[in-house]
């Protein structure tokens, strides 16, 4: 039994030294070791950090259940898909997502042009579908394009396109020309 006691001690005491020095050598490595280590620490934070670069944020206006407005939605994106296009595709996206969506289905975002502060952002057929457009509707919809439009530095006032027709009115809203922010329908 005492064998066993001493045969037990020393097995324990073996594996104690064999974790300690395994530890104390990660710990105490020579000086290029850490050098290296520090090298490959350096090189991960630079790529975590081109990582970040390739990221951007951008800001889209998605109408509130509620029909109080439009509240901003912060999204992050790849540098490259920070577009107006991608933002407005993303809008109608997450429209589509709502309780209460107002946007109707598989409207498209055919194509847009930012010309002197003016973005011609030209929407598919289906925007003008689904018969009488109400008023609180078409409100919040024109609200959601031009203020996320708006959000982009290069934008200043939005023109609405179907099919690459200008509209002349939209539930009401007289469309015709160039539309600037609409402040007062973001509610935060």
């Amino acid at each position: 039994m005492l064998r066993n006691v001493k045969l037990i001690s020393i097995t324990l005491l073996a594996v104690m030294m064999l974790v300690m020095a395994g530890c104390s050598s990660i710990a105490t490595d020579s000086a290029e070791g850490n050098k290296q280590a520090v090298t490959t620490s350096a090189e991960s934070q630079s790529t975590k950090s081109a990582d970040k670069d390739t990221m951007a944020k951008m800001v889209v206006y998605v109408p509130r259940d509620d029909g109080k407005g439009v509240r901003p939605q912060t999204i992050t994106v790849d540098s490259d898909k920070k577009t107006l296009k991608y933002a407005i595709s993303f809008l109608f996206d997450e429209d589509s997502r709502q309780s209460y969506p107002i946007f109707p289905k598989n409207v498209t975002v055919k194509d847009v042009a930012i010309k002197d502060g003016i973005a011609r952002i030209n929407l598919s057929k289906e925007f003008l579908e689904g018969g009488n457009i109400d008023g609180l509707s078409a409100q919040l919809r024109l609200a959601s394009i031009v203020n996320t439009a708006t959000s982009f530095d290069a934008v200043k006032k939005v023109q609405l396109l179907v099919n690459s027709e200008t509209i002349k009115t939209y539930g009401g809203y007289d469309v015709s020309e160039p539309m600037s922010r609409m402040e007062q329908q973001i509610v935060k």
